[in-house]
């Protein structure tokens, strides 16, 4: 492998990715190829993916002195693999892979029943992507492996955005259960995957917490929230998204649970315009569930997404019953807990509401956050509910 050399200290506490300005000398390096790396002074620091078009120039795969193939590949699956098994007994779909988490930088692997679906993020995984279907088509033996490619990440890594199939055939009508519920999944034109896995112990907890009898579940996607309120006896719940395909996904996935149609009311609408139009309609609800897609996917957004998730609060609380429950969500690693938080309580003391923080909630065991790598660690939310 070839050398390549890079400056700083902050290096040496084992970030898996290095950025440009840290580069010293590529050692002629061609992008997505395996490189050996040094510092100025002769320590070496691992082995990772080189790529010339990226911000972040080197992602570590291993802390020794080896090649990225099948071998390695198989190696990490496995053992992903047997942890999430441990995790979820019984349980068929879930995120195998999460990254560097696991890793393996820039490779995500969901698996769907006994098909997977896999993004990758990184152009060293692209470039071994060969190593990675043969590992995956060798240890799961899977009906199907899909590659979603339409992520901004691979635009960023100079990566086309394409998806493709690699093996077997998609089924028409794509069936899981996570925690005891049923889903339909678009794996093809869904956002993500086709399933948010990050939010499943999420969704179980709210569930077990809240009470009351109407909800209201903004940015409600295929229904995961929706369900698990339903399977808890609200008798009345408000699904709000603004993808008709979403919204049509999730009354499917109501009739497959044998939930009343009756019970769900969904709405295609912008969040922001549905509340403002709530607020002058007099309807008011026990508990509020508010995971909206990232508002910043930038440093430079944060500003701008704090005021958002203010707006989003102040419109939310006004729509709350006294003594109701509020749940709030990031999913931006740029957003800090303290920052969400701190956006719920202005709007909440401007309006003199008072509230206790009943729980504050994380992305599911499958997404392991890596220590040291705080953008691993992108799900934040708390479980808020008002003092009467």
């Amino acid at each position: 492998m070839k050398r390549v050399t890079v400056k700083g200290k902050k290096w040496y506490y084992f970030h898996p990715w290095i950025y440009a300005k840290s580069l010293v000398d590529d050692g002629e390096a061609s992008p997505g190829e395996c490189v050996e790396v040094y510092t100025t002074r002769g320590q070496f620091l691992g082995s990772a993916f080189f790529n010339p078009h990226s911000k972040i120039v080197l992602r570590f795969y291993s802390r020794e002195k080896r090649e990225f193939d099948y071998h390695f590949v198989r190696n990490k699956l496995e053992r992903a693999l047997e942890w999430r098994r441990s995790l979820y007994p019984g349980e068929n779909s879930f995120r195998v892979l999460f990254g560097e988490s696991d890793g393996v930088p820039g490779l995500v692997v969901d698996k769907y029943g006994d098909g997977l679906v896999i993004q990758v993020l990184s152009y060293g995984v692209e470039r071994h992507k060969k190593d990675v279907i043969y590992a995956l088509q060798d240890l799961f033996s899977p009906s199907f492996i899909f590659e979603k490619g339409d992520s901004s990440l691979r635009a960023e890594e100079g990566l086309p955005l394409a998806d493709r199939l690699h093996h077997g055939e998609i089924p028409e009508s794509l069936q899981i259960e996570v925690s005891g519920l049923k889903y339909l999944v678009d794996i093809a034109g869904g956002q993500k995957t086709g399933f948010y896995f990050d939010q499943r112990e999420n969704r179980e907890r709210v569930a077990s917490l809240v009470k009351g009898t109407r909800a209201l579940d903004i940015f409600s996607y295929t229904g995961g929230f929706t369900l698990h309120l339903l399977k808890a006896g609200f008798s009345r719940v408000y699904a709000v998204d603004r993808s008709k395909s979403a919204l049509a996904l999730l009354m499917k996935n109501v009739e497959l649970n044998s939930f009343e149609r009756e019970r769900v009311v969904p709405i295609e609408k912008e969040a922001f315009q549905f509340l403002d139009e709530m607020l002058l309609s007099g309807i008011k609800f026990d508990v509020i569930i508010l995971d909206p897609p990232s508002f910043a996917r930038k440093r430079g957004q944060v500003e701008e997404a704090v005021n958002g998730f203010k707006v989003l609060h102040d419109r939310a609380i006004r729509l709350l019953e006294p003594g109701g429950y509020i749940v709030t969500f990031s999913c931006s690693h740029y957003i800090t807990g303290e920052a969400l938080l701190e956006s719920f309580t202005v709007p909440a003391m401007n309006l003199r509401r008072h509230f206790v923080l009943l729980e504050r909630l994380g992305q599911a065991k499958d997404h392991p956050v890596l220590l040291g790598f705080r953008e691993s660690e992108y799900l934040k939310g708390f479980v808020l509910k008002e003092t009467t």
